[in-house]
């Protein structure tokens, strides 16, 4: 099996469907790389959250720090069988990624022969071929000011988390006329599934 997961946020609403899908029952010794946004940096809090799911789901934890180049975090990436990338700053993710070297790691992880690999928000902006979207008003700061905005190509569309109809609807029907992949909203309840 080889499933890619897409969504916003963990709510009340869609957790145990969301969960079941990245903890699925045809992944045998489930391992979660959980790889936060900003490295080890991020809060202990989604960290701990998610140590405790994949303990829940019978799964061992790998914490993978992006923020790092060293050959062990590549390592623990590709000894796990899941990975999620979290939320955060988008622009800070994909230059991230691409420092430590683990963006072609992400895209190895993808071709192994049975995996889930999740992103919500940020964590899924980046696997789209284009994080253009993060440049839509109120969406992230450009903090690490890189100008390649190329994401990791591993869906072919891209993505509008946290989307609200009344908030985002003319700013996403304008950016559709010039966007160059077809482009799908996630709600913070929705989801998107693939198996590839």
């Amino acid at each position: 099996m080889k499933q890619v997961i897409l969504f916003s946020t963990i709510t009340d609403a869609n957790s145990r469907t969301i969960l079941s899908q990245i903890f699925s029952d045809t992944i045998q010794n489930k391992v979660l790389a959980y790889m936060p946004s900003d490295g080890v940096s991020s809060s202990t809090t989604y960290i701990e959250e998610w140590r405790s799911y994949a303990k829940e789901y019978g799964a061992a934890f790998n914490l993978v720090n992006n923020h790092s180049s060293e050959e062990t975090e590549k390592v623990k990436l590709l000894d796990s069988n899941i990975l999620l990338i979290s939320g955060g700053n988008t622009f800070t993710l994909l230059n991230n990624l691409r420092e430590s070297g683990l963006d072609h790691t992400v895209k190895e992880f993808a071709q192994k022969p049975s995996f889930v690999l999740s992103g919500f928000s940020a964590g899924a902006l980046v696997l789209t071929p284009t994080i253009d979207v993060c440049n839509l008003p109120n969406f992230d700061d450009n903090l690490v000011d890189i100008t390649d905005l190329t994401g990791l190509g591993i869906i072919n569309f891209e993505v509008f988390p946290h989307y609200v109809d009344n908030l985002h609807e003319k700013i996403i029907k304008e950016y559709r006329l010039t966007a160059h992949y077809q482009v799908r909203e996630i709600s913070n309840e929705d989801f998107i599934s693939l198996n590839i």
